[in-house]
């Protein structure tokens, strides 16, 4: 039964999508009865009918696609060329793209000279039982400290606000270690992930090359992990955005592929957002997150775990140990005989 004055959503036309189909779907469904993953199931058993051109996939992202979905798009474009004899260009181990790899050193030496800082780190955690539309839950608020390459998580407790746990034990979806390890992985010459250029794109007053990239199970180390089953190994695929000028990564966004079918986890995406941050203690920037966001969920039980991730108030580390030189103690003769 419909509330009075509601009209019953019809279900998507059988056959490929259209690229105005799903971006009217995208815009109307999603949130109201429908959830991006329900697009992705139908994309992945109908195909779409339109080339998942770098224009195209700009539009239907401003229109609220998200990793999983994206990656399902592209994997019909690749079937639908392959049906029409075309042939697929892709950057690997064998034929490396100077610009990837001047993107790749950028990133290792990003990772060896990150000085060690203190941040906060606000999650704010959502559920979804399969309309698309986000419930809020919660706020946890902890300090995060990165100290010799390694990150630590303290809650952050206030009055009227509810108790912040730590992240193993605070219940719900959560991901650590995604901001610096995410790019690591995905640049290391032993993943030998595979790039294709994916058109341009201004983020902020910065113009980006974005490349498409995926890396098979073979080479993953991505782990998936869910409340009621062991964690498993999944490959990825996803996107990256890079500064034509300096060449640092702006924006990664990533989310598993082929997914055991008996797995309670039929997605598992996150997304993140780097910028130049100047360091309070250190008058200088350094490429830091500044937002991230981490997608979760069951399709087949309409049950799906969202966590918004800001990163604020950058400072420099510094060590309340401090090092004193304690006197002389006086050397204390026997008495004489």
């Amino acid at each position: 039964m419909f509330p009075a004055g509601a009209q019953q959503q019809q279900p998507p036309a059988a056959g490929p999508l259209t690229l105005p189909d799903m971006n009217l779907l995208l815009r109307r469904r999603v949130g109201r009865d429908m959830t991006e993953g329900d697009i992705a199931a139908k994309i992945d058993r109908d195909g779409i009918a339109f080339d998942p051109a770098p224009e195209a996939m700009s539009r239907l992202r401003a229109n609220g696609a998200h990793a999983h979905l994206i990656n399902a798009v592209k994997r019909a474009g690749e079937r639908l060329a392959a049906t029409n004899g075309a042939t697929i260009t892709v950057t690997g181990p064998g034929k490396p793209d100077p610009f990837i790899e001047e993107t790749r050193k950028n990133v290792r030496d990003y990772v060896e000279e990150l000085p060690d800082f203190i941040c906060q780190q606000e999650i704010t955690r959502y559920y979804d039982l399969g309309t698309g539309a986000w419930d809020r839950i919660d706020t946890l608020v902890y300090e995060l400290t990165y100290n010799n390459k390694r990150e630590s998580y303290k809650p952050l407790n206030s009055v009227g606000r509810p108790v912040t746990r730590a992240l193993e034990q605070s219940g719900g979806a959560y991901s650590t270690g995604d901001w610096a390890t995410a790019l690591s992985l995905l640049f290391m010459p032993e993943t030998a992930a595979i790039f294709k250029a994916a058109g341009k794109e201004k983020l902020g007053q910065r113009q980006t090359a974005i490349y498409d990239f995926t890396v098979p199970l073979e080479r993953s180390k991505l782990q998936i992990a869910a409340d009621v089953a062991a964690p498993i190994k999944a490959g990825y695929s996803g996107s990256v955005w890079i500064d034509v000028e300096t060449k640092n990564v702006l924006r990664i966004e990533q989310a598993a592929d082929d997914l055991p079918a008996n797995y309670p986890v039929t997605q598992s995406e996150n997304s993140i957002d780097y910028d130049m941050v100047k360091l309070r203690g250190i008058d200088v920037e350094f490429l830091l997150p500044t937002r991230a966001e981490f997608v979760i969920g069951d399709r087949r039980k309409r049950h799906f775990s969202r966590n918004q991730i800001y990163f604020k108030f950058y400072r420099k580390f510094e060590t309340d140990i401090k090092v004193v030189d304690e006197p002389a103690q006086p050397v204390i003769k026997p008495p004489s005989k």
